[in-house]
């Protein structure tokens, strides 16, 4: 196996409490939101395998057979401990680095996830994240346009370890939380407006998220646009009522 044996895992599940279903949500052009996160990240991918990490839970088989259909291979584990259910689609599939995404992020940004497909700066790092203005990892904000990388090998002795089951259910929190002694971070950095870190949210937790996603989704696209982060932050910039409704989701879902 080499060194940096990587592929794509995308967690989804379709039994959120505040949007059930939602993976199985149409949101454009007759693609339900589990369809387009899953094509604009193959549309990246490669070589590299993508792989969905689903739950056991029947509610769940919609998202095993459509992710099969579109070319993805499955692996099935548990609710809640989502850190083992990538343990375990790492193990399968014979990868030994992970670069994860949520499929509640239709604005998930190719060129990160590119990025971290070809990242070779330092390959004994435990986990390469992206970090805003030197101070916000990007996978803490409610942008979801950020994939992480992170090594089979530190995930599996931080599960044994014992950590507390929020670690187990947030899947890379542990690494650059204060608990973290041991593991080495390394992060691609960039500078944003600060009120995009603190009142942009495009990741789709609720009714209100999924509406303002699919308005701008469809907009950019009839627009001729890709729905990058720099588009995404121009528009924002200019629609200030949309950061307000945004900002209040924020104060309403707070992580």
């Amino acid at each position: 196996m080499r060194s940096n044996n990587v592929g794509i895992v995308i967690q989804a599940r379709m039994g959120s409490s505040r949007l059930p279903g939602k993976m199985g949500k149409k949101f454009f052009d007759g693609k339900t939101l589990l369809e387009i996160v899953i094509e604009r990240i193959l549309s990246v991918s490669g070589q590299v395998p993508v792989l969905i990490a689903t739950t056991n839970n029947s509610i769940d088989d919609y998202i095993a057979e459509k992710s099969k259909k579109l070319g993805v291979s499955v692996f099935r584990g548990s609710e809640d401990d989502v850190m083992s259910r990538f343990i375990g689609a790492a193990g399968e599939y014979n990868l030994n680095t992970l670069i994860r995404i949520c499929a509640d992020n239709p604005f998930i940004q190719p060129k990160f996830i590119r990025q971290l497909i070809n990242y070779n700066d330092d390959l004994t790092a435990d986990y390469v994240g992206f970090r805003l203005n030197k101070t916000h990892p990007g996978i803490k904000t409610h942008l979801g346009f950020f994939p992480e990388w992170v090594k089979l090998k530190a995930l599996k002795e931080v599960h044994a370890s014992g950590v507390d089951s929020i670690y187990k259910e947030h899947v890379t929190n542990y690494f650059y939380s204060d608990k973290n002694k041991k593991y080495t971070l390394k992060w691609i950095e960039l500078s944003y407006p600060r009120f995009v870190i603190e009142e942009a949210r495009l990741t789709i937790d609720t009714e209100s998220d999924f509406d303002i996603s699919e308005n701008l989704y469809k907009y950019f696209s009839k627009n001729n646009m890709d729905g990058n982060d720099d588009e995404i932050i121009q528009y924002l910039s200019e629609h200030p009522l949309i950061i307000k409704e945004m900002k209040n989701n924020i104060i309403k879902n707070e992580k």
